[in-house]
């Protein structure tokens, strides 16, 4: 039987990821919280990271240009964690 997690009632941001959203342009942001919407109804969807700096957040390409991470919780919120630039690779 499929592991189910509760319903996300909310969505939190650290202060890092709150100030990379001044980096995306109006386009990326509404993808943006089009995909967080997708993200508060399946918070598993996305794959974790496997290792270095970001491991075990999960994330997602948002138009090539940004890597999103963020971590699901138990209580049924989600953290965004990070918003970096795809080509800066975490380590």
């Amino acid at each position: 039987m499929p592991e189910t997690s509760p319903a996300v009632t909310s969505i939190r941001w650290t202060n890092e990821a709150i100030l990379a959203l001044a980096s995306l342009t109006a386009a990326e942001r509404k993808v943006l919280f089009d995909r967080l919407d997708a993200v508060t109804a399946f918070a598993q969807m996305y794959p974790r990271r496997q290792r270095g700096r970001f491991a075990g957040l999960r994330y997602f390409a948002l138009d090539q240009r940004w890597l999103v991470y963020y971590q699901p919780s138990d209580r049924g919120d989600v953290l965004v964690f990070a918003i970096v630039p795809a080509l800066a690779r975490p380590r």
